[in-house]
């Protein structure tokens, strides 16, 4: 029975196909247009078409939930793109594993944990809230697996990647949306993936939310400063006003929206994935050093 992900194109989707056809699975990769790891099936589908949803997940036995929209289509879209991943996972009999992100918690003043409330402000913060709450009410097994900002190659549209990582790679001085010396955890898109793909299997996961395992938090600040060592180029990041980010919205749809997300830069935003690590043993999370490597080298070709 194939493992199935909505969303190979690019990303946490990309990355999962790429190591389950590395594993050795059976694997179809559905997109849109395209563009999926060599290997995996590549299946053309509009998730936004239930019928479509349906009939590319037939057979599975694990749906991993990948596709994303930009942030100004969030609300008209969302809901559907995750019913129709329901719908999916029901006709085939398969469970559901969302590639999520920390949203639903709202701002916090301590380590994430899979227990801290949910008490989300924005309404993007809302919406994400209310979608994995509905999505843990269908039939078969689900689990949102929750990973802070993620970098990597192949993170299209990562904030540490396109502000840090980026232009320290190609020699230039990197920038951050907030205060620098605030600790935030950023995790490797390849762990990420690989976490999802264990909760994907082990029916202890089954029900719940997980945080993914990531490096050792560190500061913007020192995030910067090992990436500067490490590839040797040196450049203390420039922090810019946090009121930028609304500005560049209004020319990159991407980050239009994102300023209801101030909290998680202004404050300290720090993930406490140990529950993964007490229920499936130690996901050894590849260290920042190593990980820069890769992600400059991806950045340079």
């Amino acid at each position: 029975m194939p493992v199935v992900v909505l969303g190979a194109g690019r990303g946490i989707g990309r990355e999962v196909a790429r190591q389950l056809v590395a594993d050795g699975r059976e694997v179809r990769a559905v997109t849109r247009s395209g563009g999926v790891p060599e290997g995996a099936e590549d299946v053309r589908a509009d998730l936004l078409d239930r019928d479509a949803a349906v009939a590319a997940a037939r057979g599975a036995s694990v749906v991993h939930l990948a596709a994303n929209v930009p942030y100004p289509s969030w609300a008209d879209t969302l809901p559907t793109l995750f019913d129709n991943a329901v719908a999916a996972a029901e006709a085939a009999g398969a469970k559901l594993v969302l590639a999520d992100n920390l949203y639903s918690y709202g701002p916090v003043t301590e380590p994430i944990t899979e227990d801290t409330p949910e008490r989300p402000a924005g309404p993007k913060e809302k919406l994400r809230s209310a979608l994995g709450k509905r999505l843990r009410e269908a039939s078969v097994p689900v689990v949102l697996a929750r990973s802070s900002d993620y970098y990597g190659p192949g993170g299209v549209g990562s904030l540490p990647g396109e502000l840090l990582l980026k232009p320290l790679a190609l020699g230039r001085r990197p920038m951050w949306f907030g205060p620098l010396d605030v600790p935030h955890t950023f995790a490797y898109l390849g762990d990420t993936a690989r976490a999802q793909i264990v909760l994907g299997d082990d029916e202890r996961a089954d029900g719940r939310v997980w945080h993914t395992p990531a490096a050792p938090t560190l500061t913007v600040r020192e995030f910067a400063a090992l990436a500067g060592r490490v590839l040797g180029t040196p450049r203390a990041p420039r922090r810019l006003p946090t009121a930028t980010v609304a500005l560049v919205g209004l020319v990159d749809r991407r980050l239009r929206g994102a300023g209801e997300l101030d909290h998680q830069r202004t404050r300290p935003w720090v993930v406490d994935h140990s529950a993964f690590e007490r229920t499936f043993g130690p996901l050894p999370a590849t260290p920042h050093e190593e990980a820069v490597a890769r992600t400059a080298e991806w950045y340079r070709a």
